[in-house]
């Protein structure tokens, strides 16, 4: 009630002066005192750039204690972040730590941590466009990884379960899945996965097998439609597959109006009530049978013009070409004929020619040695080519098996014997018993937990024998997930407008959302997971929207499939789980990375 009393106060303010809240103050500091109080402050781990700062900028300090620019929302936070940049091995100096890790933990070890707000207290204003950090974002590592994570020194693995081809077989027979080898895989990071959507798609000739929670019909989604459309027209066959009670719930049907008005086939998926809120999730695009994006990325702003640390989505895809693709498409192929054969729909033809096609090609992958449980033992035995594209994908649909991924994962968390790195965006559950359960909204009552309760065991027990965990997830400024991005681009314009008392209202939305899901996140993680030493709970100033998996630095896991019970127990999911030292090489730069822009949850006692 005082939140809302104080917004009402605040809107009424600035409708009758017409002025933005968040502006108020007084601007009296320039970058020259900020880099005097650092300097006083001995931080010599943090060096200024003129040549990148803004000129004639004025500054203020915020109710957080931030160093806030005039004209916030103006401006472009991600180039701002590189009016300073930081000296790791200053800052580990300064901290008495070995690696950028530990100094950092160490740093805000040191804080008070307010249970209600979820922030730490500064000590030290630091800029705003640093989304809580005591540093600026580190956008590229220069380093070897060791000296930011003691846990990603060289790893030389020379025997793992991940290496046994009974524990594969196993997990062929729970999740209906086999794997193939030799498969090139390439990671794609934020805007990235957007650029090569759309260069894959420019170079269909043939098929294009697209599918997506939402086409958000923004800027960078509208360029994927345009170019759906003109490959349609071209003649090539394109097919799109989309949720359809969020699209509706959401309202953000525009794109694929435009997608069927220009004859393409769409198909909403619609078993959200069939079994119990399941929505169709999976994020996957297949262009001519050679070549596979997979991953976490949606149709959305958010994702598809991320640049990771500029408070929009951090995310991963997966370049994939080699016999995985084959795999990749059945998925779809198989999610496409469920939903058009579950209802007549309009303008919308099987897939069954593309089906005895992909059933083909697999069976001559099979002879050809590319895929299947008969070749494990030579392909698991070899050092070299056990790590060069060693993959399966997992397909979950609620029509067959609602549980399948985390069967598989039950089976691979069996085998982590030193280390699990695990992204995800929001910690909403917490383990669901018969005396918790009526604490549940009342919507989630008759949800099933069991893969969920399962998963949380497991990893209980891992975090309980003392293995090192690293979880990477969400701060509470964004928390409210691709919400916070949509609200904070709205208010950008709605303020170059002069629409100050609509932009206060929009910030007013992101303060709700974020308090929503952030109460239960924050709730969970301090209850749950940070009372073992080592765990180490990460939470990054962008909305960490990836979902990995990193067992032992040498299976990674990277898809739709989020560590949370509507994935786990009801919604169609997808998720490529490899075994390659170039995909390992590169995941492990990027956790490192999304590490080092993350904040501690750890605080003063």
């Amino acid at each position: 009630m005082k939140f809302c009393a104080l917004f009402l106060a605040l809107f009424a303010t600035s409708s009758h002066a017409g002025l933005f809240p968040p502006e108020r103050g007084n601007y009296k500091y320039k970058v020259e005192d900020i880099t005097q109080r650092y300097e006083e402050r001995g931080l010599k781990y943090l060096i200024f750039n003129p040549a990148r700062a803004l000129p004639d900028a004025r500054y203020k300090i915020n109710k957080r204690g931030e160093f806030q620019i005039k004209d916030w929302f103006q401006q472009d936070w991600f180039e701002m972040q590189d009016t300073f940049a930081v000296d790791v091995a200053a800052y580990n100096t300064h901290y008495n730590a070995e690696t950028f890790n530990e100094a950092k933990r160490q740093a805000f070890s040191e804080l008070t941590f307010s249970k209600r707000r979820f922030l730490h207290r500064k000590v030290i204003p630091t800029p705003r466009e640093w989304g809580g950090l005591n540093h600026p974002p580190i956008k590229e590592l220069t380093l070897p990884l060791e000296q930011y994570s003691a846990a990603h020194s060289p790893l030389v693995a020379t025997t793992s379960p991940y290496f046994d081809p009974a524990l594969h077989r196993d997990i062929d027979e729970v999740s209906k899945s086999e794997l193939s080898f030799g498969n090139t895989i390439t990671l794609l990071e934020d805007k990235g996965a957007f650029e090569a959507k759309k260069d894959l798609i420019r170079a269909a000739k043939e098929t294009i097998l697209m599918g997506s929670l939402v086409f958000v019909c923004d800027k960078g989604t509208q360029e994927i439609v345009d170019l759906l459309i003109e490959r349609h027209k071209a003649g090539v066959d394109v097919r799109v597959l989309v949720d359809a009670t969020i699209s509706k719930f959401l309202n953000h049907r525009q794109c694929t109006r435009q997608l069927r008005n220009a004859g393409v086939e769409v198909i909403e998926g619609d078993d959200f009530w069939k079994y119990g809120r399941a929505i169709y999730h999976t994020k996957s695009l297949i262009v001519d049978f050679k070549a596979a994006i997979s991953g976490g990325h949606n149709m959305i702003d958010a994702d598809n013009l991320s640049r990771g640390t500029d408070f929009q989505n951090r995310d991963v895809d997966i370049l994939t070409q080699g016999p995985l693709v084959t795999d990749i498409a059945m998925a779809f192929i198989k999610d496409w004929t469920y939903f058009q054969q579950k209802r007549i729909r309009k303008n919308v033809t099987d897939v069954n020619g593309y089906q005895e096609k992909m059933l083909k090609r697999q069976e001559l992958e099979r002879e050809q040695g590319q895929r299947g449980a008969d070749h494990y033992p030579r392909v698991l035995g070899d050092e070299n080519a056990r790590m060069q594209g060693v993959c399966r994908y997992i397909r979950q649909s609620p029509a067959e098996d609602r549980q399948i991924i985390g069967k598989a994962y039950l089976k691979m968390l069996d085998g982590v014997q030193n280390y699990l790195a695990i992204t995800n965006p929001v910690t909403s559950d917490s383990k669901v018993t018969r005396l918790n359960r009526p604490l549940l909204p009342i919507i989630e009552w008759k949800d099933r937990f069991g893969m969920y309760n399962k998963l949380f065991d497991k990893l209980q027990a891992i975090a309980k024998r003392g293995t090192r965990i690293d979880y990477i997830t969400t701060n509470i400024d964004m928390a409210g997930n691709e919400n916070v991005a949509m609200l904070n681009e709205e208010i950008r314009e709605l303020t170059a407008e002069g629409r100050e008392a609509k932009a206060t209202l929009a910030l007013f939305q992101i303060h709700v959302w974020n308090r929503f899901y952030g109460k239960p996140h924050y709730k969970n993680l301090l209850k749950d997971w940070v009372k073992y030493p080592n765990m180490h709970i990460w939470t990054h100033i962008s909305f960490m929207h990836s979902k990995v998996f990193h067992f032992d630095r040498i299976a990674a896991s990277i898809g739709s499939y989020n560590f949370q019970h509507n994935a786990t127990d009801h919604s169609y999911e997808g998720t490529t789980i490899c075994q390659d030292t170039s995909l390992n090489q590169q995941l492990d730069r990027v956790l490192v990375q999304d590490m080092a822009n993350s904040i501690p949850l750890i605080f003063k006692k």
